[in-house]
């Protein structure tokens, strides 16, 4: 396989499983988060956010993570194996609060650049306590509706260590 798709709640670990599974298999990671925000946290337009991810999609082989649920039929389509980080909401939240209070205080750029404010950090936080529930009642049903990819829900931290163990590129 050559194009993975990591999708899951903000804070379930997309990122950081998706940069593993692309050094481990020698698969070019792309980080998406820059797709969508622009300097100063301004929304990226739909224009630059489709053209990041045609050349993303454009590639014979790719690791992405992100959810792309307004895109999720042209992105879901072309992977080959989707991973659905669907860890418990305590853990993703807590893992969005421990992040967002990380970067706020260490002011380390994050997407396109962006340093965490403490407004931002709490919008965060808002966004992954909101929008696990909804990913948990959806992806069920988007997953079984896929074509030709092998699908892989993943629940706690050590059913992702253990399956990326026994990832190769054989």
């Amino acid at each position: 396989m050559q194009r993975y798709l990591v999708v899951g709640a903000s804070g379930s670990g997309k990122s950081t499983l998706a940069r593993a599974i692309g050094d481990r298999l020698g698969l070019p990671y792309i980080a998406t988060d820059p797709f969508y925000w622009g300097p100063d946290w301004a929304i990226a337009p739909s224009a630059h956010v489709e053209a990041c991810l045609g050349a993303a999609l454009a590639r014979p082989a790719w690791v992405l993570d992100g959810n792309f649920d307004d895109q999720r039929e042209r992105v879901w389509a072309r992977a080959e194996c989707i991973v659905w980080l669907d860890l418990p909401w305590p853990v993703t939240v807590g893992r969005v609060i421990a992040r967002n209070v990380r970067w706020a205080l260490t002011r380390e750029p994050v997407w396109s650049g962006n340093t965490m404010t403490w407004l931002r950090a709490w919008s965060g936080v808002r966004h992954a306590a909101r929008s696990h529930g909804l990913k948990r009642r959806l992806y069920p049903g988007w997953l079984a509706a896929v074509q030709g990819a092998i699908t892989v829900r993943l629940t706690e931290q050590r059913s992702i260590d253990d399956w990326l163990c026994g990832l190769s590129n054989a």
